[in-house]
């Protein structure tokens, strides 16, 4: 069974990926724009989280944490990263294939 969205299926934006309640995006209180956004998953004892953050206009860092240090992080476009985070979440979930850097 293949659980891997098509890419035009997978979160293009973090108002996207926040129409999945697993996913905390807080806000600025003056202009309501996103300041995180952050998912933790949990699997077999091991508990991940992935965090979304701006960084310049146009580029957004997307890290991994595992017990409390960053193993992955990357920069790209919103969807970009979005896309990316959403696959590293299903890949790590118990439905979804081995999760990477066990």
């Amino acid at each position: 069974m293949d659980l891997e969205q098509p890419e035009e299926l997978a979160p293009r934006s973090v108002a996207e990926l926040a129409a999945d309640p697993a996913w905390t995006v807080t806000r600025t209180g003056t202009t309501g724009q996103w300041l995180t956004a952050e998912r933790v998953v949990e699997r077999n004892g091991h508990r991940r989280l992935i965090g979304l953050t701006p960084i310049r206009p146009g580029r957004v860092a997307l890290m991994l944490w595992s017990g409390g240090e960053v193993v992955e992080h990357v920069r790209g476009t919103e969807a970009e990263v979005c896309a990316t985070a959403h696959r590293w979440a299903a890949e790590f979930l118990p439905t979804g294939p081995p999760p990477p850097h066990e």
